[in-house]
């Protein structure tokens, strides 16, 4: 399929037939055509967001793994798109996706995908409007479980939780939609200049310079940050930037300062710097909005999945179940979380260890989650998780512990407490469903909280 057949394509799509001729080209430069016979798998729940994807030619069901089972949950066709919503939330897949007949992909990796909304703008407000669709429908799919809270306070508990991210949510859409026409009216407005090639180089590059400095830069102290706004404010109204004051708070929260424009003004030239100024102060405050909706999201979706996680708690039949074949299972779907180089997982098994005979699917989401929170503790400076196990009289003891800050001791006492939770996007249910599945094998759950870690032993009858 030719570059001018793809284009063809893309315009049927409803979501791209705002974009010029000239932005379809580019997407059909810059992405790539996979093929999947029928019957092999496109996607892989738990796996790393790997870009957009439209499906140009066939039919795909999609489904959801919990434990051993595989429920099926959607399908996509011809014209459809996925990847936008984990992309967004920087999540791996929540479903794995399957080839029901011979498919055809267009597929733009994560940063083309980024680049491609620097181009085109106008594309995220219709984006994130179809990922709140699709994370809407996930919701939709959660079963209620009356057994393990009385359901007006989980009802009034997980609404109290879900409004406040939610509303900011909304919020930081709705000013995000207004900048749109700002950031598309400015960036044609650098178009008027003729910018020669190297020119617009320098200018795309200054938002991924932006975003950067944004990711790298450590928050500042309350009375730093004002004058940093102060500082920016005055040099953006120097040079007759619109809005210089409400535009400096944005920048500062994207890492930005006095000697970085500078960098830029010294880079376009004065013909320039105005018409730039004005069109980055814009794309910088729509990163801004964008991680504030990707915040609130990331917390509805971490409600979700604990509601999910208690909704899949029902007794089923007991079966012999392998542990260190269930804690190899958690470190697999985790994988996506495991790939940093400051992360190292260590294993100490006992060999001799008896079989269980347990609920396998509860135990799955049991150790999965505990591995999850030891995952969660590290963060981003990484660290080391370490699964021990052993028999301990007529007890197999599992044990995952972390080298992370540890738990305050103020807060060891709510840390079973359903919607409770010191992780800013944690859902505040894993340590709960985990006592709960423990206790109704006839085991229990101990945390140790100590100086530069935090120690989880299970114990369980064998």
């Amino acid at each position: 399929m030719g570059s001018d057949d793809i284009v063809a394509a893309l315009r049927q799509v409803p979501l791209f037939a705002q974009l010029t001729g000239e932005q379809l080209r580019w997407m059909a430069d810059h992405g790539r055509q996979l093929h999947f016979p029928a019957g092999t798998r496109i996607a892989e729940q738990g796996a790393a967001a790997d870009g957009l994807s439209v499906i140009m030619e066939g039919h795909t069901q999609w489904s959801r793994r919990t434990g051993t089972e595989s429920v099926p949950t959607f399908t996509l066709e011809a014209g459809d798109l996925f990847g936008e919503l984990i992309l967004f939330l920087n999540a791996p897949y929540p479903h794995s996706g399957d080839a029901v007949t011979d498919v055809r992909l267009f597929r733009m990796e994560p940063a083309t995908f980024w680049e491609l909304l620097r181009l085109a703008p106008g594309l995220s407000r219709g984006l994130m409007e179809l990922a709140s669709q699709r994370s809407q429908q996930q919701a939709q799919d959660v079963r209620p479980q009356v057994e393990l809270l009385p359901v007006g306070r989980m009802a009034a508990e997980l609404g109290a939780e879900l409004g406040s991210p939610a509303a900011a949510a909304r919020r930081s859409a709705a000013r995000l939609g207004e900048l749109m026409a700002t950031v598309s009216a400015r960036a044609m407005a650098l178009g008027d200049h003729g910018l020669s090639l190297p020119q617009r180089s320098v200018l795309l590059a200054l938002p991924r310079e932006a975003a950067e400095r944004g990711r790298s830069s450590p928050p500042l102290e309350p009375l730093a940050r004002a004058e940093r706004e102060e500082a920016l404010g005055s040099w953006l109204e120097a040079r007759g930037v619109a809005d210089a004051w409400e535009a400096a708070p944005a920048l500062v929260a994207s890492g930005l300062d006095v000697s970085w424009l500078e960098s830029v003004a010294t880079r376009v030239g004065g013909a320039l710097l105005g018409d730039v100024l004005a069109w980055l102060v814009v794309a910088v405050s729509c990163d801004v909005l964008m991680a504030e909706v990707a915040r609130g999201t990331a917390r509805v979706s971490a409600l979700v999945e604990g509601v999910k996680a208690y909704a899949f708690m029902d007794p089923v039949p007991r079966e012999d179940v392998d542990v260190h074949e269930g804690l190899e299972n958690a470190l697999g779907v985790l994988g996506h979380r495991l790939r940093g180089e400051n992360l190292t997982v260590e294993r100490e098994y006992d060999p001799r260890l008896p079989r269980l005979k347990a609920e396998g699917v509860a135990l799955d989401e049991l150790w999965t989650q505990l591995v999850l929170n030891a995952l969660e503790a590290l963060g981003e400076r990484g660290g080391r998780v370490r699964l021990r196990t052993w028999k301990d009289a007529a007890h197999v003891v599992v044990e995952v512990s972390d080298d992370g800050p540890g738990i305050p001791k103020d807060l060891l006492p709510r840390i079973f407490e359903p919607f409770f939770s010191t992780k800013p996007h944690a859902a505040g249910m894993g340590l709960d469903v985990c006592r709960r599945i423990v206790e109704r094998h006839g085991g229990d759950l101990c945390v140790r909280a100590e100086q530069g870690g935090t120690r989880i032993q299970v114990r369980l009858p064998a």
